[in-house]
């Protein structure tokens, strides 16, 4: 019996309460265009102007006045709206001079809300790039982590999730759906806080990755992507941290390849402090 074969009644337990309250606490990236507020159209309309050039790194935003007759907006409205953009990084206010907009090096790229925007104007390839890159560095040592400090839960949750991707009639946001649930689970299982805020780059590669190409696009990649991430599972689930790391390098690459990228050829394995090693996983 093959994964996606397996008990439906186990894939229905992934959409119970205490499931979607777990995977509700990693934050999610805004990929709807229908903004909800006056507040958030003007962020949103401001920082894609800043992402594309509009409003060039160093240079300074029109003032209050200008901003308020072409957004048609309260000065309330505008001022909360670059009070949001300066938390991110983006801009800051400077006295006599104007609100300046800062390069790209101070924007906070782990924010769900500066992913979405930069989605939404336009995410290229060498930017879809970078976020593989740090996909490299970051999610092989979240993996090998999982296999030290994994739970039962943690892998009860894996195994349901890699379920869910197996089975057939998928569509590239569905498969994508549970494909991110698989890794969001690898960063809880790495009892690793930090790796949490790393949530919004997978899952801004992932469905952007598939607008250009998806495993569920032949039958033979998507049993190629289901094995991989069954090897996933089952380093975290012998708790061996090595063949973990080197397995999430392999789906990575698989991620690499399937939006036609050449990024990588070979897995990039994570060697991690042996003194972790001394904590046995339950």
């Amino acid at each position: 019996m093959t994964i996606g074969e397996q008990e439906t009644r186990e894939e229905r337990k992934t959409r119970s309460a205490g499931t979607a309250m777990h995977l509700a606490e990693l934050p999610r990236l805004s990929l709807d265009s229908r903004v909800r507020s006056a507040h958030a159209l003007i962020t949103r309309e401001i920082a894609i102007r800043v992402m594309k050039g509009v409003y060039p790194p160093d240079g300074i935003l029109p003032n209050e006045s200008q901003l308020i007759e072409e957004f048609g907006v309260s000065r309330t409205v505008l001022r909360e709206a670059l009070k949001t953009l300066a938390a991110k990084g983006m801009i800051v206010a400077k006295t006599k001079i104007g609100t300046k907009v800062l390069p790209e090096a101070c924007w906070n790229m782990y924010d769900p809300q500066v992913l979405s925007w930069h989605i939404d104007a336009g995410m290229d390839s060498e930017f879809l790039i970078k976020v593989f890159e740090v996909r490299q560095a970051l999610e092989p040592a979240a993996a090998a982590m999982a296999a030290i400090r994994r739970t039962n839960e943690n892998l009860r949750r894996m195994r349901l999730f890699l379920m869910a991707m197996a089975r057939p009639a998928h569509t590239r946001d569905s498969y994508g759906e549970w494909d991110l649930h698989f890794h969001q689970e690898i960063l809880f299982a790495s009892g690793n806080p930090f790796m949490l805020s790393f949530s919004s780059i997978i899952e801004a590669s992932i469905f952007r990755a598939f607008k250009v190409s998806a495993p569920v696009d032949s039958g033979e990649r998507l049993a190629a992507s289901i094995a991989r991430h069954h090897a996933v599972l089952e380093a975290v689930t012998r708790g061996d941290a090595a063949a973990a790391s080197a397995a999430m390098s392999q789906v990575i690459v698989e991620g690499i390849e399937n939006a036609h990228f050449q990024l990588a050829t070979s897995p990039t394995t994570i060697t991690l402090p042996l003194r972790i090693g001394a904590v046995k996983p339950h």
